[in-house]
Protein backbone atom coordinates (compact mmCIF):
# COMPACT_ATOMS: atom_id res chain seq x y z
CA UNK A 1 0.00 0.00 0.00
CA UNK A 2 2.81 2.68 1.00
CA UNK A 3 4.67 2.32 -2.83
CA UNK A 4 1.21 2.52 -4.38
CA UNK A 5 0.52 5.30 -2.36
CA UNK A 6 3.93 6.94 -3.25
CA UNK A 7 3.59 6.49 -6.44
CA UNK A 8 0.24 8.35 -6.89
CA UNK A 9 1.91 11.30 -4.35
CA UNK A 10 4.96 11.60 -7.05
CA UNK A 11 1.56 11.23 -9.86
CA UNK A 12 0.12 14.28 -7.66
CA UNK A 13 2.80 16.55 -7.59
CA UNK A 14 4.18 16.30 -11.55
CA UNK A 15 0.74 16.63 -12.70
CA UNK A 16 -0.65 20.01 -10.71
CA UNK A 17 0.85 22.47 -7.88
CA UNK A 18 0.47 21.43 -4.75
CA UNK A 19 1.24 23.67 -2.03
CA UNK A 20 0.67 22.32 0.78
CA UNK A 21 0.34 18.69 3.32
CA UNK A 22 -3.82 19.50 3.49
CA UNK A 23 -4.07 20.03 -0.64
CA UNK A 24 -2.04 16.48 -0.80
CA UNK A 25 -3.94 15.31 1.64
CA UNK A 26 -7.15 15.71 0.56
CA UNK A 27 -6.37 14.98 -3.11
CA UNK A 28 -4.89 11.59 -1.54
CA UNK A 29 -8.42 11.40 -0.20
CA UNK A 30 -10.39 11.83 -3.18
CA UNK A 31 -8.40 8.84 -4.67
CA UNK A 32 -9.48 6.96 -2.22
CA UNK A 33 -6.51 6.51 0.43
CA UNK A 34 -7.04 6.65 3.89
CA UNK A 35 -4.40 9.00 5.50
CA UNK A 36 -3.26 10.71 8.45
CA UNK A 37 -1.08 14.04 7.93
CA UNK A 38 1.77 12.64 9.76
CA UNK A 39 2.04 9.50 6.96
CA UNK A 40 2.22 12.32 4.44
CA UNK A 41 5.04 14.36 6.10
CA UNK A 42 7.09 10.69 6.25
CA UNK A 43 6.26 10.29 2.36
CA UNK A 44 7.08 13.40 1.64
CA UNK A 45 10.44 13.16 3.33
CA UNK A 46 11.10 9.04 1.99
CA UNK A 47 10.24 10.54 -1.27
CA UNK A 48 12.56 13.24 -0.95
CA UNK A 49 9.89 15.92 -2.32
CA UNK A 50 11.28 19.48 -2.43
CA UNK A 51 9.71 22.93 -2.17
CA UNK A 52 10.32 25.58 -5.24
CA UNK A 53 9.07 28.76 -6.19
CA UNK A 54 6.48 28.79 -8.49
CA UNK A 55 5.04 31.45 -11.21
CA UNK A 56 3.00 32.97 -8.42
CA UNK A 57 5.07 33.32 -5.87
CA UNK A 58 4.12 30.97 -3.66
CA UNK A 59 5.92 27.46 -3.33
CA UNK A 60 4.87 24.17 -4.69
CA UNK A 61 6.14 20.45 -3.50
CA UNK A 62 8.50 19.19 -6.63
CA UNK A 63 10.10 15.65 -7.25
CA UNK A 64 13.69 16.44 -7.28
CA UNK A 65 15.05 15.78 -10.79
CA UNK A 66 17.59 12.54 -10.10
CA UNK A 67 21.39 13.11 -10.11
CA UNK A 68 24.18 10.78 -10.78
CA UNK A 69 26.82 9.59 -8.52
CA UNK A 70 29.69 11.80 -10.45
CA UNK A 71 27.63 15.06 -10.19
CA UNK A 72 26.97 14.71 -6.13
CA UNK A 73 30.67 13.70 -5.91
CA UNK A 74 31.84 16.78 -7.41
CA UNK A 75 29.50 18.49 -5.50
CA UNK A 76 30.39 17.77 -2.29
CA UNK A 77 33.92 18.28 -2.70
CA UNK A 78 33.38 22.08 -3.31
CA UNK A 79 30.43 22.64 -1.34
CA UNK A 80 32.69 24.23 1.84
CA UNK A 81 34.27 26.31 -0.91
CA UNK A 82 31.58 28.82 -1.78
CA UNK A 83 31.24 31.84 0.58
CA UNK A 84 28.28 33.38 -1.28
CA UNK A 85 25.70 33.17 -4.01
CA UNK A 86 23.83 36.22 -5.62
CA UNK A 87 21.29 36.93 -8.42
CA UNK A 88 21.65 40.22 -10.36
CA UNK A 89 19.35 40.81 -13.39
CA UNK A 90 19.63 37.08 -15.69
CA UNK A 91 23.26 36.67 -14.24
CA UNK A 92 24.55 35.02 -10.86
CA UNK A 93 27.62 35.75 -8.93
CA UNK A 94 29.11 32.94 -6.63
CA UNK A 95 31.87 33.95 -4.25
CA UNK A 96 34.51 31.28 -3.28
CA UNK A 97 37.50 30.96 -1.59
CA UNK A 98 40.94 31.63 -3.49
CA UNK A 99 41.55 29.07 -6.00
CA UNK A 100 38.13 27.64 -5.85
CA UNK A 101 36.03 29.11 -8.51
CA UNK A 102 37.20 26.72 -11.35
CA UNK A 103 36.02 23.53 -9.28
CA UNK A 104 32.58 25.50 -8.21
CA UNK A 105 31.69 26.46 -11.87
CA UNK A 106 32.55 22.73 -13.14
CA UNK A 107 30.15 21.35 -10.66
CA UNK A 108 27.68 23.62 -11.40
CA UNK A 109 28.28 23.18 -15.30
CA UNK A 110 27.75 19.89 -14.66
CA UNK A 111 24.90 19.58 -12.68
CA UNK A 112 22.58 22.43 -14.24
CA UNK A 113 23.89 22.04 -18.01
CA UNK A 114 20.14 22.40 -18.96
CA UNK A 115 19.32 25.24 -16.55
CA UNK A 116 22.38 27.77 -17.52
CA UNK A 117 23.17 29.48 -20.54
CA UNK A 118 27.17 29.15 -19.34
CA UNK A 119 29.54 30.45 -16.75
CA UNK A 120 32.71 31.84 -16.39
CA UNK A 121 35.26 31.28 -13.47
CA UNK A 122 37.92 33.75 -12.16
CA UNK A 123 40.35 32.41 -9.22
CA UNK A 124 37.52 33.33 -6.41
CA UNK A 125 34.21 34.15 -8.80
CA UNK A 126 31.96 32.67 -10.76
CA UNK A 127 29.71 34.13 -13.17
CA UNK A 128 26.46 31.97 -14.16
CA UNK A 129 24.67 33.94 -17.20
CA UNK A 130 20.73 32.32 -17.82
CA UNK A 131 18.46 33.45 -19.72
CA UNK A 132 15.81 35.35 -17.67
CA UNK A 133 16.00 37.29 -14.21
CA UNK A 134 13.37 34.79 -13.44
CA UNK A 135 15.19 31.74 -13.94
CA UNK A 136 18.59 33.40 -11.97
CA UNK A 137 16.58 33.51 -9.05
CA UNK A 138 14.99 30.54 -8.59
CA UNK A 139 18.79 29.07 -9.28
CA UNK A 140 20.24 31.47 -6.68
CA UNK A 141 17.98 29.70 -4.23
CA UNK A 142 18.80 25.87 -5.46
CA UNK A 143 22.55 27.12 -5.55
CA UNK A 144 22.24 28.14 -2.21
CA UNK A 145 20.26 25.31 -0.97
CA UNK A 146 22.97 22.91 -2.66
CA UNK A 147 26.15 24.43 -1.88
CA UNK A 148 24.45 25.43 1.68
CA UNK A 149 25.63 28.93 1.12
CA UNK A 150 23.96 32.34 2.44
Amino acid sequence: MKYKRQNKIISIVKSMPIHTHDELIEMLKNEGFQITQATVSRDIKELGLIKIPSSDGSSVYSVPKPANDDNIARIDMVADSVRNVVAAMHTIVINTYPGMAPAVASAVDNSMRKEILGSIAGDDTVLIITESPEIAGELEKKIKNIFKAE
